[in-house]
């Protein structure tokens, strides 16, 4: 979640990792407006949070813009068409009020803020999108980042990527070892994982990616539910 004095924008309509109804957990972090939701790819785990928007666009701002890739949005038609096409809705039901705009592997502009794709490889052959915005580059879902995807990242500030496992990488995400492997290649100054499984013990984790600040300079850490960074964009 990107959360500023002037814009407000989601990654795939939920919080990562919230274990809350989506409303509740905008309330306990004090969120009152979202901008924009941007989606990286179409797996359940990243647009089944659309549903949950219902419960905002009903009580808190009458619409949202969604952001997605052509792919994604095709879909979307098929696992969300109610929310697609509010034609089909019964009298009297109740739908998440969604604004669709397709988005292609280009910069696009959320209010004033340029939001940059990042294309990856989430298992093979299957497209998910990163996204960089000023200095700051995201990246949740990944088991592979294309060789012309690295140059996007140059001279990232704040790198927040996916770390699913402590020991190795699985089909679709990387694991700790290769997430460090990236950090050391793509060099930021601050480096935040997510996206981790129970297996990943957080306070023993952290404790071995504090030694690599001591070792090696890299500034590598553990997110976590309600974590906050305070940026320049």
């Amino acid at each position: 979640m990107l959360e500023s004095f002037f814009i407000t924008v989601l990654f795939n309509g939920f919080l990562p990792l919230g274990i809350c109804l989506f409303v509740t957990s905008c309330i306990s972090v004090r969120i009152r407006a979202l901008d924009a939701v941007i989606i990286t790819h179409s797996h359940a785990d990243a647009i089944g949070g659309l549903d949950d928007l219902r419960d905002w666009t009903n009580n808190v701002q009458t619409n949202i813009p969604i952001y997605v890739a052509q792919r994604d949005f095709e879909v979307m038609k098929k696992t969300h068409y109610y929310l697609v096409d509010t034609s089909v809705v019964l009298p009297g039901a109740a739908v998440s009020e969604l604004q669709f705009n397709i988005m292609h592997e280009e910069p696009f502009v959320v209010l004033d803020l340029q939001f940059t794709p990042l294309p990856v490889w989430h298992g093979s052959g299957y497209r998910s999108l990163g996204f960089r915005f000023g200095n700051i580059c995201y990246i949740s879902d990944v088991s592979d980042i294309p060789e012309e995807t690295y140059p996007l990242l140059k001279d990232c500030e704040i790198l927040i990527l996916d770390a699913l496992r402590p020991d190795r990488s699985s089909s679709t995400h990387f694991g700790l070892p290769r997430s460090l492997e990236e950090v050391r290649k793509i060099q930021p100054k601050r480096t935040l994982f997510t996206g981790m499984m129970h297996l990943m013990d957080h306070e023993k984790v952290n404790d071995y990616l504090l030694k690599l600040m001591e070792t090696e300079g890299l500034d590598v850490q553990l997110s976590y539910d309600g974590l906050r960074i305070p940026v320049m964009l």
